[in-house]
């Protein structure tokens, strides 16, 4: 994208009189972000190029129907275009907090259930919205993204010495993605994007990879990066969906979901994130020790 952004920042009036502007560097999206102040308000400014409208504009709604819906997560404010740059821009409310992956290393366990606990009804009420009818069924995609990362995989240089064990079980267990919900899946939902306040649940941010398909997938990053973090989040986290002890049904999909995304985890931090293979690589291993190479549909830290 070519653009300057205090050009951008004049043709925005409803942040004409900012008092700062700075560009957030991290993060893996195409698009830029920068941090707004004006007066006593902070906004989060998104730019994306022209050719992501209609998928951003989407993204929009969807902000104002969490917001009607009561679910703690960062209001939209406006959303338009600057067609002579080729870009589009969202500006959202800022939710001013710390990401909970910073603040747990500062809370006791019983705060870090707690706030597993707000965020497990949170998520609850996010996969209360329905996929539009347009959607195509979750098994057809979920079954199709699985085999091309697999075949990915399977042409890459790294093998792992357990894959056989887990595409074994994969391959036992796939049925049950058949005639599943398919509902809103925010499909990022861990501790980086919970933010808190004064070590309270204050709401969801990044909803940008967004997706539709079965309510359990979004318990992946659960397994893949939340576990490692904090036991008592996690626990309460599936608590809180639930009101009560989950269904042996939830943990065969759960362990479904964490088995088949071990390969996709692979692909793509070798392909976007080679400096991380190492780390994914251990919070692999974490995944197979819980479920004891797969031979236990729960995960041994869940023994209430």
């Amino acid at each position: 994208m070519h653009y300057g952004i205090e050009n951008v920042m004049d043709r925005i009036s409803f942040l004409n009189g900012y008092s700062s502007v700075e560009k957030v560097e991290k993060g893996y999206s195409p698009d830029d972000k920068y941090i707004v102040i004006k007066g006593r308000n902070k906004y989060l400014l998104r730019i994306s190029d022209i050719k992501y409208y209609q998928k951003r504009e989407a993204e929009y709604k969807l902000l104002q129907e969490l917001q009607e819906r009561n679910i703690r997560s960062q209001k939209p404010i406006l959303f338009s275009d600057i067609r002579n740059d080729n870009i589009c821009f969202m500006v959202i409310e800022y939710i001013e907090g710390t990401p909970a992956i910073e603040a747990f290393k500062r809370c006791s366990n019983s705060i870090q259930y707690q706030i597993g606990l707000e965020a497990g009804k949170e998520l609850y009420k996010i996969h209360k919205i329905n996929a539009p009818s347009y959607v195509s069924k979750w098994e057809d995609r979920q079954s199709k993204k699985y085999r091309y990362y697999l075949n990915e995989y399977k042409i890459g240089n790294f093998k792992h010495k357990d894959d056989s064990k887990i595409i074994s079980f994969i391959e036992n267990n796939i049925k049950l993605i058949t005639d599943r919900p398919n509902t809103l899946l925010h499909d990022d939902f861990h501790l980086e994007h919970i933010i808190l306040s004064d070590y309270k649940y204050k709401g969801i941010i990044d909803f940008n990879g967004y997706d539709y398909g079965d309510p359990y997938h979004d318990f992946y990053n659960l397994s893949l990066f939340s576990r490692r973090i904090s036991v008592p989040f996690v626990i309460g986290q599936i608590e809180g969906y639930f009101s009560t002890q989950p269904e042996d049904y939830f943990w065969k999909l759960y362990s479904l979901y964490s088995a088949m995304n071990i390969f996709s985890t692979i692909v793509w931090t070798s392909n976007n994130d080679p400096n991380s293979f190492d780390d994914a690589l251990e919070r692999i291993e974490i995944i197979l020790e819980d479920h004891d190479y797969f031979n236990s549909i729960k995960p041994k830290w869940y023994n209430p």
